[in-house]
Parts: structure tokens; sequence; C-alpha cells
């Protein structure tokens, strides 16, 4: 019979170069994009085709579509290892029924595909804004300083390395995707699912078992969703005993439709925080590396003349250079230095009697001023561009969430934590500090170089030319011209050490303590002024943060954060009861969730499911289940089937096409392959009704059938086979993909023409199309508005905000080219759809942001020039149109539309009020807070605050001419007879921010009064907001004004505060304590600004009033009735006004320092024994706050006293007494620990901190903390037989094993914290307590040894994270014991290594536990040096699994330590492993990731290795040659000082490589070297021609010469030996005063072995 369809379009046939996995491919939801994937991998795009996941493995990562890079990527791993099987990315909107009122097209059941796309074009001009969603969605983040890029380092910094994949990862949420929740899922083999919401906001993970007992092995292989519903479905298969069952697995995901459109605020943030975190990390790294690099050169030039001045002049570069610089005297050395090596003087061919040898090449010089010059550029450039930037955003973001945390939108909790989140706010501020003041060092230093250069160039010039000629004299009166000052306080200063060094330094750089850490985490203000003080001169006993421990503190508070964001979302998923679909074995399937809107009341949905065929059942089967949903829980309504007759292996795959139907890759009767099309929007047949009898819809057994439904045949005598199908249902461009049977090749078919191919044809409506419409690139804005209307211009603009990147780059381009051809008319035009009433919000707000970005650039010469385009190119009536048109705005009842003609006039105020061009311009805003409507009011206070706000050198200084203005119009609308509280609050708000500014304002003493007047009558105007918003002020104008506030703290202040901290909302209560805390600081850094004074010889000292100590009689009682105000219920981190006393309490401890304690003790004493709990809590917290400020011979007694007390309430009924007591010891052991009598006191403290370690966990912190104090205090000398704490040591022990074995799985913290203890008391034992510790070795090995078979009860990530936990620590604890006991460990050697055996066997790949267990191997071997031999065949397939394992760099590099290790400690036994040894390092430098960088800890090896095996290198001699002539071949470019460090330890290699060589052979096989003597030599001699080397290397230099020598002292190599350049290399390291004796001893060593080589004469003799 002949079909009746002529076939589907083709519009692609392609080759893939790789195997296509058959079953992951994946069409762009809004682009022209296929993905295909690879066997192994799983691909999904997200439903606005913005990204791509891609799941290989147990990974996902996800590659943007714009710039094909890798944004993110995470380990999904779950305890099995199961990988992943099943991925989807599906939409969700928050609410379902306000979607479908603003959809005016969907009418009842709608394809999935075509709503996803419609919602891009969804209106709503019958609703009024959501003004607090407008407000929570406003891009705030656009108007900040763009991230630069940033070199790539690895695969996780190359997304920094591009502008678009910077702008792909930073993209801002818009409010048109603020109703729908992006939900990742992620399926594994092994039952267990992954949630994720946006690109990196992990909720969770579930198993399937949790949904009933059958479902214990299932596995998803499908998942579904639909954009209006909540829920989601997974289709599982589940193996039985003989057969394999398939199920439907639904799943709730009730946040989504609770939380609202702030889940999907909320979800953008924490991605957008991850990526700024990882940022973040990237740039200090590349800031710690400039600045070392960039002092290395100059540090080199300086140590080659300290040598010499040293030995000869007894004095350093520093001195000789201040000398200089000072008297004019150069000494002679000096003088040839300066001429000879950083003038680098070639011979002058002129005669002696010319007049000047003018040229001279500064090379030295240069080279020294390139590297300062560079490596200053570029940490100013990284800090300015990168490090600040990326703070702004960290800043704006945390603040966001703080709003989403205070001002929820539903009872739903979304996890956030304000005690959280400000210690995040808490620690960017310590980082924006800190980056500023290394943004001030830099300029300093570079100004100071800059001086300090020049002089040095002309000293150069100076010593190097005739003192008789007229060239000296010229340059002799240059001498006058010269900064000293800087000149000395850079020789003095940054020339011997750059204090960007301290900024930047880690733990590593210091072995000082930090102990800036407060209360609650909160350290700002005490980091601020400790960091003044040192920034000032002042020298400190503690080591500051550094950039690296700021950013490690910040990332580990953020985990924190993110867990618990997690947690709380993780308990509104639902599972649902598995749905049993019956038993096969299809060779396809497919499921889709359809909305079929019915009579009922309830939401429902269908899903519908297709199985192909199996071997047991010649028919597809079609599954639908109807779901209802109530209160966002789905429940079944009913299951049917439809089952439809095929022929044996007729049906190669099949998909559905849309809501009604789908398609089938089937063989025809006559052999060919056709594609069927089929609508299954028939009957169906309930499930437990089907028994075979029911007639067929369709069978495709019959050829009537298969002809009716076909639609497309593939041509006969072709031997392309279809194999799978994808089909691609966007609206308009709906195309499907066939896959031929080779998985190679694969056609693209339009389905469009599907319905001609039914007879019909798809209308296209171009009006709602931008690609139909066709707009060329070429047409300005201006021309569409005068040839095609309004419209045409509102077209433009929406697209500027459409999701989709390349729509709206389009429409950005149009705007940028009209606003290039016609700016005059593309503002005026502009300005008129912003002012237009009738114009829907959106566009209006997206006029304003075009008119906004008509006039911002973030580089300043960009900027300068806009502004000249809006001066110079636009009329002035158009001008005088346009800005009365944007002052129009702002009376706009259109929030959106006020706001962005607030900034409109903000960007144009800063180009015309400084040339007085707009005199209007601030009377007109007073006028309309005085005299205007609520909107107007409000826009105007919007419009002052961003005049206010900017940056503009220019604005600024013209604005104090208008200073008068601002103020009044703020004071006005904050005045106590303003009605209307949102422009009251609006007006407190904008003063806060513009005090700053009105300095001069603010000396004026009436003006002042009056501004005082206001603030303090906003302090009790009932309404919370504007009271603590007044509070606010309060404290800024404290900071601020301290000086002229005696007046106001006298008459008003001190009882309003007083007040306020009385006051029952929290808010106000807290902001009031604030105020307090404000005073304190600032006179603790006024008393520290005077005493600098002072000590400097000054005497105009700042003003000190003594508020605090004035105010401590009234205030601290206050404080300490605040104390008892404790929330029982309230969770451990959260910022109370408890919790807020406490903190002020301990800054007035420092402010007043011994005033303060007679009040607390009084307060102790009478409520110490309170029956009350709250006050005893309060009581023992008041007594810990003052530990700190007070002198320490005042609270000795006093703690001696209350020493005994403390310890008996750890004893306390209540919890937090006890927790109370445990900190407040804690603090004496931190501050006064020379208080603590080891006779009297010791015993008890111990006892109690023990008890109170194991009592709870919230006490554990605390008690650890005081305990690992404790243990460094009474540890006595090094190698004392007994100390102090040797009576207490067994009784500790057995405390800590009792508190890390009842710690269970949540106590994690309690354990890890106790075994930290517990290494620290190991650490620090005397010898008496060594057989306590063999015996602690026993107890640990068998806790280790029990961890082992847990490693088969893991049934979640959680258990792994525990089990892995316990193993680290455990292992941690034996490296403990093995290095205090060395060789004693012996008698337990066998047990430890075969416990270490079992958990490196039984770990996972990714684990962290072998790290530990590595180092815990080293130190064994060790210990035991030969005798580990027999260890080592049961050993080395972990050491080769971990020298094979390139993908984790560290793991490598810490394996081939041990090689070096092990195989010095076995010598020649470790020769049987040699082989394979060799084998994996040269794999690893064969390697292209990271050969390099492990290259010098291969080479040292090497050396290692010859020297342990002796003659039985020689095997190896000829490869390790290669790489040693490769490596030696490498040298280091101009300019690339970052590589220096790793130059200098490859060449150390390479030295000690050879050198170990050359000592295997020289005994027994010396002429096996003699090929590689002259490669040697020449290596030598570039060394020593090269004058950046180290110690190190020249120390291993002389090893080699004086080894070299030695192996040959038959003078073979005589002549070589006497060259002067090796003569004079040793003499270097001689006569150097700065190298170790060793070194020194090394080259004289090296002299000795070359004198006994003979001469020539000599070796004639001989022959």
């Amino acid at each position: 019979m002949e079909k009746k369809a002529s076939g589907l379009t083709l519009l692609a046939e392609k080759t893939s170069p790789l195997a296509i996995n058959s079953v992951a491919l994946s069409y762009c939801p809004t682009m022209d994009l296929l993905a295909l994937a690879t066997e192994d991998e799983r691909v999904h795009w997200k439903p606005n085709g913005q990204s791509l996941a891609v799941a290989f493995g147990t990974s996902v990562c996800i590659a943007s579509a714009h710039s094909g890079k890798i944004m993110y990527e995470k380990d999904y791993s779950t305890p099995s290892k199961a990988p992943i099987c099943c991925l989807g990315w599906a939409s969700n909107f928050t609410d379902k029924n306000a979607t479908r009122k603003r959809m005016p097209n969907l009418e009842g059941s709608s394809a999935l595909d075509s709503l996803i796309a419609s919602t891009d074009e969804m209106t709503s001009p019958q609703h009024a804004p959501e003004l607090p969603i407008e407000l929570a969605f406003l891009d705030v983040a656009s108007t900040l300083p763009r991230l630069s890029t940033l070199p790539a380092i690895g695969s996780q910094g190359d997304v920094f390395s591009s502008r678009v994949s910077l702008d792909t990862l930073f993209r801002s949420l818009p409010i048109a995707s603020a109703d729908r929740a992006d939900v990742l899922v992620i399926g594994h083999a092994d039952g267990t699912v992954h949630l994720s919401m946006s690109e990196d906001f992990s909720v969770g993970k579930f198993k399937l078992q949790e949904a009933e007992l059958n479902s214990s092995n299932s596995k998803p292989f499908l998942h579904c969703s639909h954009p209006l519903f909540t829920t989601h479905a997974l289709l599982c298969s589940r193996m039985s005993t003989d057969h394999q069952e398939f199920q439907l697995v639904p799943f709730d995901l009730r946040l989504v439709s609770i939380a609202g459109k702030q889940l999907s605020l909320l979800a953008s943030k924490v991605t957008e925080m991850h990526s700024l975190q990882r940022y973040l990390r990237h740039v200090q790294e590349q800031l710690s590396t400039e600045i070392r690099t960039s002092q290395d050169l100059p540090k080199r030039f300086m140590r080659n003349i300290d040598e010499t001045l040293l030995e000869k002049s007894d004095c350093t570069w520093v001195n000789a250079a201040y000398h200089l610089a000072v008297t004019g005297h150069c000494y002679p050395e000096v003088k040839e230095w300066l001429v000879n090596e950083l003038g680098e003087r070639v011979p002058c061919p002129l005669t002696e009697s010319t007049v000047a040898c003018a040229e001279i090449p500064f090379q030295g010089h240069k080279r020294w001023d390139k590297a300062i010059n560079v490596g200053y550029e570029n940490v100013r450039r990284l800090t300015h561009e990168s490090l600040l930037p990326a703070l702004d955003r960290l800043s704006v973001l945390i603040s966001r969430l703080r709003g989403l945390s205070r001002f929820p939108s539903s009872e739903f909790s979304l996890g956030l934590s304000m005690l959280e989140l400000n210690k995040l706010l808490d620690s960017v501020n310590c980082l924006q500090f800190l980056a500023h003041q290394l943004l001030k060092c830099a300029i300093s230093e570079l100004q100071q170089f800059g001086a300090f250069s020049t002089w040095l160039r002309h000293e150069i010039e100076k010593q190097a030319a005739d003192p008789t000629s007229v060239s000296a004299q010229e340059v002799a009166e240059k001498d006058m011209s010269f900064d000293h000052s800087s000149i000395l306080e850079y020789i003095q200063g940054a020339m011997q050490h750059t204090q960007m060094l301290a900024y930047t330094a880690s733990e590593t750089d210091d072995g000082r303590s930090w102990d800036l850490e407060v209360e609650g985490g909160l350290l700002f203000e005490l980091y601020k002024r400790r960091m003044n003080s040192v920034s000032s001169g002042c020298r400190s006993q503690w080591r500051l943060p550094g950039l690296a421990e700021l950013v490690k503190r910040f990332e580990k508070q953020s985990g924190i954060f993110f867990e618990h964001i997690s947690e709380t979302q993780r308990r509104s998923v639902q599972i649902g009861v598995p749905i049993s679909l019956g038993a096969g074995d299809p060779v396809c399937a497919d499921m889709k969730m359809v909305d079929e809107q019915d009579e009922t009341p309830t939401a429902n949905f269908s899903i519908y499911i297709a199985l192909g065929p199996s071997a047991q059942e010649d028919y597809i089967r079609v599954f639908r289940t109807r779901f209802a949903v109530e209160n966002g829980v789905s429940s079944t309504r009913s299951v049917a089937c439809l089952r439809i007759p095929v022929s044996a292996g007729a049906v190669r795959d099949l998909k559905f096409i849309d809501d009604q139907s789908m398609m089938f890759a089937f063989v025809g009767a006559d052999g060919n392959y056709d594609l069927t099309h089929f609508s299954h929007n028939v009957t169906y047949t309930e499930l437990d009704r089907l028994d075979g009898s029911e007639s067929y819809v369709i069978d495709l057994r019959r050829p009537n059938d298969i002809s009716i439904h076909t639609v497309h045949q593939f041509p006969r005598g072709r031997t392309w086979t279809p194999q799978s199908l994808e089909v691609n249902g966007r609206k308009g461009r709906r195309t499907i993909c066939v896959v031929a049977e080779d998985r190679l090749h694969y056609q693209q078919l339009d389905l469009d023409s599907l319905d001609m191919v039914h007879g019909e044809r798809p209308g296209v409506d171009g009006t709602n199309d931008l690609d139909a419409v066709g707009i060329a690139n070429s047409t300005t804005l201006a021309a569409l508005c005068t040839s095609s209307g309004r419209m045409d211009v509102n077209h433009v603009l929406e697209s500027t905000l459409s999701p989709d990147a390349s729509t709206r780059h389009n429409a950005e381009q149009q705007l940028l080219q009209a606003a290039e051809l016609d700016f005059s008319a593309y503002v005026s035009t502009l300005a008129h759809e912003l002012a237009n009433e009738q114009a829907q919000p959106h566009i209006r707000s997206a006029a304003g942001i075009a008119l906004k970005n008509s006039f911002s650039a973030r580089e300043y010469t960009r900027l300068r020039d806009l502004q000249l385009r809006w001066r110079d190119r636009v009329a002035t009536d158009v001008k005088t149109s346009v800005k009365d048109l944007a002052l129009r705005t702002l009376a706009s009842k259109d929030s959106r539309a006020g706001q962005s003609a607030a900034q409109f006039v903000a960007s144009i105020a800063a180009i015309e009020i400084p040339r007085n061009q707009w005199p209007e311009l601030m009377p007109t805003l007073v006028a309309n807070v005085g005299e205007g409507g609520d909107h107007l009011k409000q826009s105007s206070l919007v419009t002052i605050g961003y005049i206010c706000e900017s940056e503009d050198t220019e604005l600024r200084d013209s604005l104090v001419q208008h200073s008068n203005a601002i103020l009044t119009a703020v004071v006005q609308g904050a005045r106590k007879e303003e009605p209307n509280l949102d422009v009251r609050y609006a007006a407190i708000v904008a003063l806060s921010d513009s005090l700053e500014f009105v300095r001069t304002n603010f000396d004026n003493e009436g003006e002042r009064n009056y501004i005082m007047q206001v603030i303090c009558e906003a302090t009790q105007s009932g309404e919370s907001r504007i009271e603590s918003g007044a509070y606010g002020c309060l404290n800024r104008i404290m900071a601020l004004y301290y000086d002229k506030m005696k007046f106001y703290m006298e008459k008003a202040l001190f009882g309003l505060t007083i007040l306020g901290m009385r006051n029952q909302e929290e808010d106000v209560a807290k902001l009031a304590i604030e105020f307090w805390c404000t005073v304190c600081e600032e006179e603790l850094a006024i008393e520290d600004d005077n005493a600098l004074t002072q000590a400097e010889g000054g005497t105009e000292l700042r003003l000190y009033f003594n508020f605090s100590r004035v105010a401590a009689r009234e205030v601290v009682p206050v404080l300490l009735e605040l104390l008892a105000q404790q929330d029982e219920d309230a969770a451990e981190e959260e910022y109370n006004i408890s919790r807020a006393a406490y903190q002020c309490l301990q800054l007035f401890a420092q402010a007043v320092g011994n005033d303060i304690v007679q009040a607390v003790l009084g307060f102790v004493e009478q409520n110490l024994r309170h029956n009350d709990w709250h006050w005893r809590d309060a009581a023992v917290s008041a007594f810990g706050a003052i530990m700190e400020g007070p002198d320490e011979k005042m609270l000795e007694p006093l703690i001696k006293q209350a020493l005994p007390v403390l310890i008996q309430m750890m004893g306390d009924d209540s919890v937090q007494v006890k927790d109370s007591a445990a900190y407040t010891l804690g603090r004496i052991c931190e501050n006064v620990s020379d208080s603590i009598d080891p006779q009297t006191h010791l015993a008890p403290l111990v006892r109690s901190l023990f008890t109170g370690l194991s009592s709870n966990p919230k006490m554990a912190g605390s008690c650890c903390w005081a305990l690992m104090n404790l243990a460094d205090r009474f540890a006595g000398d090094p190698g004392a037989n007994i100390n102090p704490l040797s009576g207490h040591f067994q009784d500790s022990i057995t405390h800590i094993l009792s508190v890390t074995e009842n710690a269970t799985g949540g106590d994690g913290q309690v354990r890890m914290a106790a075994y930290e203890v517990l290494n620290a008391f190991v650490t620090n034992a005397a010898h008496d307590s060594l057989p306590v510790i063999a015996k602690l070795s026993d107890i640990i090995l068998q806790r280790l040894e029990n961890t082992i078979p847990m490693q088969q009860q893991i049934v979640s990530v959680d258990d792994r994270n525990v089990l892995e936990e316990i193993q680290t620590s455990l292992s941690g604890a034996l490296l403990a014991i093995i290095q205090r006991l060395e060789r004693e460990i012996k008698p337990q050697a066998d047990r430890i290594m075969h416990v270490l055996l079992q958990v490196l066997n039984s770990v996972g790949a990714k684990s962290s536990v072998p790290d530990t267990v590595f180092a815990t191997v080293g130190a064994l071997a060790n210990a035991l040096e030969e005798q580990f031999a027999k260890y080592m065949e049961s050993f080395a397939p972990f050491l080769y699994n971990a020298l094979g394992n390139q993908e984790e760099p560290a793991l490598c590099a810490m394996a081939i330590g041990l090689v070096s290790d092990i195989t010095r400690s076995l010598g020649e036994v470790s020769q049987p492993y040699c082989d394979a040894f060799m084998n994996y390092l040269l794999q690893i430098l064969s390697g292209t990731s990271n050969g390099n960088q492990l290259r010098p800890a291969i080479l040292q090896c090497f050396g290692d290795m010859a020297q342990a095996i002796g003659p039985h290198f020689e095997k190896y001699l000829s490869v390790v040659a290669q790489v040693l002539n490769q490596s030696s071949s490498m040298t280091l470019s101009d300019g690339a000082y970052e590589m220096f460090d790793y130059f200098v330890s490859l060449r150390e290699g390479i030295l000690d490589a050879w050198d170990g060589a050359i000592l295997a052979m020289k005994q027994e096989k010396a002429n096996s070297i003699r090929p590689h003597v002259d490669s040697i030599f020449k290596f030598l001699q570039l060394i020593a021609q090269d004058p950046n080397r180290s110690e190190a290397l020249l120390r291993a230099a002389m090893g080699v010469i004086g080894d070299l020598a030695e192996a040959f002292p038959n003078g073979e190599y005589g002549e070589a030996f006497r060259s002067e350049w090796i003569a004079q290399l040793i003499r270097d390291v001689r006569s150097s005063q700065e190298y170790a004796p060793r070194t020194k001893d090394t080259a004289r060593w090296a002299r000795e072995q070359i004198k006994r080589q003979p001469t020539g004469s000599q070796v004639s003799q001989m022959s």
C-alpha cells in the first residue's frame, strides 16, 4: 500500500567523531544546539538553555552555553560509588495560578516545551507590581565595578580567565525569572537522588528506599516534571530474583510553592556566593605570588653586596646605602658593585683622555627597577580591580541574604541564620579593611621606591664618572633634587622587608598565634584597631591574620552557612509511594508530565510512561497515571494502561513529542525503517481491569495502521539504520534527531513539517517573534521610532531583559548603535518611555537601565567620554526636556520607574552640577520633599542619596555648596511632623548615608543641634524601624564626630540610649547597645592614637572625653541586667540581646580597665547563687567578660578566689550555666593563665574541664580550648623527665578516650576536638609519661581496627564523612605517638602497619584519609629504618597507586616524598622496588598535567634512590641522565619572576640527582659517569654564571664538584677542575658571611678535593 507521507524535511545529516550514547542526547530548549554524550556520560540542558549539565561517573560539571567553559564541577559520590544513571533539569513556577493569569495564550492543556518557552514573553499589564519583590530583585550588583579577569591556574581557574565566562558566571537573576525555580535532579544506580537548585545550591540527597521497602534496589533512569507543579517523578527499574520490575516514584518539592520567589533569589545568591568564594581564593593566590616574586631579584642583588661588605667593612648594604644617602661617601666595595653589577659596565672603547664614558647600560638597575615596578603594579591592579570589587559584591550579597532572613515572605524557614550572616559579613569587613591597607601600602612603597631608584641611578652615574670630568660635576649638581626622606624611609623599611608580606602572610610564615577571635566570632573592629596600631609602627606581640587566613576563615564560615540552608530545605522534600508498572525488559522507554485541568477544584496532572516491547511481550505499553495536588502534596488518583501490539523486533525507540502525541522508530512491513506518529490522547483501561481482552486503538501489526501513522520513511537501499530518537519541542522550531545504529551518524528532521504531512500548514505569528520581524542590526532606535512607531522601541527594550543571551545581546547592540548615531534622539526617546505612565512597568524599567548605562562606565576614560557626549552632542533644549522628564518621573507611582529616574538624575548631576549647569536641581529636590506627594518625596530622597554616594571627585567637591540643601531635604523628611512613616524612614536612611559627607554643616553648632534633635526625636517615634535607623545614625555620628558629642552626651544621648537598651523591640535594643560599643571602640582607638603621638614626640592629641568611664556606672548595670535575657531555645550562634550585652561589656572592660571590676564583682557575688539559671549564667558570663582589660595583677587574686567556684559551677544543673563557666575558664587560660597555681588549681581544673567535655557537646569547644592551653602552659622544658601535667597525664588520657569513644556520629566536632587535645597532651608529655603513651598506642590501634568493618555499614555520604573523620583523627593520634616514642614504637610496628594497610584498602578514591596514613607510614619508616623492609611487599601497591594518581597532585607529591624516605631508610634493600618506582616517576614526568610541577621532587628522589642502592643504579643512569640534561636546558625567561623559586628548586633537584649518581658509582663503576661528565661541568658553569641562585643550590654544587673530583682522582679532568670559574665559585661560597657553616664547610671540602688533582706533568708521569 502506498505511503501517504512524503516524509519530514531533512535539516542536517552529520557524523560524530566518537560513539554517541544513544540514550543521552539533549536538545537546547532555546537555541539550535544538540548535546551528544559518549558512552559514559549523561547530558541535560538547563531549561533556559544557558547552561549544560554533563554527568560522568559520580561527578557533574556545568558548562556555559556561551563560553563553553566549565562553570561548576562537583563530585556527587555515594557510599557505594554508584555511577550517575539519571540526569534531569527542570523549572517549577512558584505560583501556578498567577502564572496562568499572566499567560493569555495558555488554554487548557499546554505542551511542556511551549510552556517553558512562553514564560519569557509573559506580561501582566493588569497587575500592580509587587514592591517588596521588585526591591528584592533590584540588580544592585550591576552598579558595582566589574570583576577583572584572572590568569588561569588549572581547570578551576580557567573560568575566571575570560570576560565572557566571568559575565556568565556572575549574571544577576532577572526578575522575569523570579517566579520559577530550576531543579537539578541527579540519580545514582544505588537509588540515591541528589537535588540542587540553580547551578550550585545543593538541597541534599535522599534514598528511594525511604519511599517503601520494595524500592530497596531501585535504579532511576528517567525523570519528568511540569513547570506548573512542584511534583517530580522518577521512572525506576528494580531487579527481582528472576525479572525486572518498573516503578514510578513521585516526590514533592513543597519548598518551591511555600518559599515562593524568595527561593529563586536564595538559590541565585548562594550560587553567586560559591562563585565569589572561588574567585576570592584565586585572587589571594595570585597576590601572594606577585608579592613574593617582586622581592626575589632585589634580594639577590642585596645578598651579593652584603657578602662583600660583611667580609671587608663589617656592615650591610642597608648601612652602606643609608651612609651614602646621608653623607655622600661611598665605600669602595659599594662603588665597585654599583658600577660593575648594577651598572654592568663594559670596558669603555674610548681613551682615558676622553671627557666621559657616557652611555653606560644600567642593566642590573633596570632589572631591579622593572621587578619592583611590575610587581607593585600587579599587586595594585589585583587589589583594586579584583579583590575589592569581589568583596564589594560579597557585602551586597550578604546584605541581601540578611534581608531575606529578617523579612521572610512566608512562615517557611529558608534556613538563614542571622548570626552566621553576621559572621560572614564580619569576615568580609576584615578582608575589605585588609585590602585597603594592602593597596595603601603598595602605593606608598612604590612612591618610596621611585625616589630610591632615581637616586640609585644617579649614584651609579656618579660613581662611574671620572671625578675630574665635566660630567662628574654635572652629576654632582643633581644631588639636591632628590626626595631624601622617601629614600631613607625606603632603605630602612621596604627595601629590607615589604609590609605587603605581612598582609598576605599565612600560618606557615609566622609562628605566632592568632588570638584575635572574640565572642561570637565577630572581630572586625578589634582587627581594625590592632591593624591600625601595627600599620602606624607599634610592634605587636600577636600575629595579625593575613589575607590567606581571612579567606580560609570566610570559606569555613560559608561552609557552615550553606549546610544549614541545605538541611532546612531537605525537610520539605516528600517522597511519594512508588507505583508499580509491572515487569519486563523493554528496549526503550520515555515519560512525560502533562497538565490536564478538569472540573475538580484540585490541580490535576498526568504522567504518561511509554515502555517499548520486550523479549516476553510484543506490544508497547503506555501508562497514564493521574495525580491530584493539595497543599503541595500529590496523591495518585488512577493508573491506566494502553497496549499497542507490534511485530517482534519492530520498535527501536520511542519518544513523546508533545502533550498529545509520540513518535516511534519502526521497522515497516517492507523491511525499511519508518518514523510513526501516534496520538496517545485516547481511551485507556484501568490497570486493575487490564486482562488482555480489551480492543486495540492502534495495531502496528496491521499494514493499514502502519500506513496511516507513518510520517517519514528512510530511503530504500541505504544501510543507515535508526537506533534512537531525541525531540526538541521549541515552539516554531520543533526538530527530531535520529541516531544511526553505528552510533556515529545522525540526522535532524523538521517536526514542524509534520502538519504539512497531514495536509495542514502551520501559522506564523510574526508580531511576537523577533526573528520573524528581522530587525537589522544597522537600524537605529530613532529610525524605528520614526518608521514603525513606539511599539518597536518597546520590543527592543523588552528584549534587553530577555533571559536568552542572543536576544539580549542583539537588543543591547541596537541600543548602542542608536546612541552612537543620534544620541540626542536616543536619550529623548528613552526619557519619554521612562516618563510614560501608560507604558508597562518592565518597559519603563528597561528604559531607565538603558539611560543609566548611557552615562556609566567602569573605566575612567570611558566615563569621561560618555559625559562629554552629553555635554557636547546634545542640544540645550533637548537637555532641558530630558531633565524635565526625569524629574517628572520621580513622582510616578511605579516605584521602579522612580528608582530608575533617580539613578538617571544622579548621572546627569555628576556632569552638570560641577559646571553649575543645573542650579535648579537641588532646590527642586528640596521642594519635592517639602511639598510633594509621598511617592515624590521618597524618590527625591533616593535621588539625593545617589548623588551623595557618587565617587566622582568633581561632583563631591562641588556638592559642598549644596550641603545645606541636602541636609534641609533629608532632615525635613526625617522630622517627627512627617506623617508618612515610609517617607520618614527613607529620610533617616538617607541621613545616615550622608553623614560623612556633610562634615562642614556638622561643624556648625546650630545645624548640628537641629540634626541631633531630629535624630533624637526619631528614637522615640514608636515605630521600630525608624527607631532602629535613628540609633544607627547615632552610631555613625559617634564614630565620625566624637569630638563634638560631649554636649549631646550630657543632655540627651546618655538617657536615650539607656532607654533604648531597655526597649522591648530587640532590634532597637541591640542598636542602642551597639552605640556604647561604638563609644568604647572609638575611645580605645583614641587612646592608641594619642599614645603613638606621644611616643613620637608629638603634641597634637585627639580630644578624649572618657565617655565610657563616666557612663560605666550607669551603663554597666544595664548591660549586666541584659545579660540575663537569654533565650533558652536560641540557636547556638544567634545574636540576641544577651550576647550583644556581653560583647559591649567586653569592650567596656577594655576601655575602662580596672574601674569596671568592682561593679561586675558586685553583680557576680549577688547572682552567682541565684535560683534562676538566667542570673547565674549572667554572673559567670560577666566575670569572663572582664578577663581582658583590667591589670593582671588586679585580676590574679580575684581569679584565684573565683577558680574553685567556677570549677564547682561546671556541675550546675543548667547547661547554659555550665557552658558559660567553661567559656570563662577558657578565657582565664587564654588571658591570665599565670593566675593558675599548678599545686592548688591544676588538678580540679583539669578534672572539671574533662567532666564538662564529656557532659554536653555544647561545651566541647571551650573545654578543649582550655585543655590545649593548659598542655602548652605546663609542658615544662624540652626533654624534661617530669612536668606539672605528669601527675594528671594518665587520668587526662583516660578522660579523652572516654569522650572520643562515647561521641556519636553527630558529635563529630566533639570527637575531633578531643583528639586534638590528646595529640597536645602526647606531644607535650614528659619522659615519665612514655609508658602511658605506649599503652595508649594499643587503644588507638584497637579503635582504628574497629573502623575497618564499619565501611560495610555505610549507607549515606554523612556516614562516610563521619567514618573518614574518625579514621583521620585516629591516624593523627597514632602519628603523634610514633613521633613521641621514636624507636620505642618497634614492638607495635607489625600491628600498626597491618591496620594502616587495612585502612588504605578500604577507603574510597577521593578520601582524605590516605594523606594522614601516608604521613604515619613515613614516621614509622623513619623510626624503624632498614627494619621497615618487611612491610614493603604489602605497602608497595598502595604507594604505586598514589604515584599513578596524577588527578590528585597533593597525594602524588606526598607519595614521591615517601619514596625518598623509604629508600633512604632501607638502603640497598629497596632495590627490588626501584624498577616500579622509576617507571612511575618517569610516567609522571611524561604527563602533561603535573610533570613540571613535580619535576624537582622527582629529580631529588632520583638522587636519594641512587645513594640508597649504590652501583645498582647503573641500569637507570642513562635514562636519568637524559632527564637531567633535558631539565638543565630549561631557562628562566626575562620577567618570569614568578617562576624563580621553581627554577632554583629544579636546579637543586638536578644537582641532587647528579650527586647521588656520582656517589653511587664512584667506588666501583666510576666509568659509568664518564659519558656525562662534560654535561655536568657545563651545568655547573651555567650555575656559576647565573646570579639567580640560592644557598642550597650552591651547597649542592659544591657537593657535586667535590664528589666528582673524588671519583676521578687521577687527573682525568684536572684541566676542568682548574678552570677559573670553578675557583671563583668556590671562593664566593667560602667567603660569604651569609651562608651557614655547613655550606662553607662543603666548599672547603670541595677545594681540598680539587687540590688533590694531579697537575699535567704528574699525570704524564703516572701514565
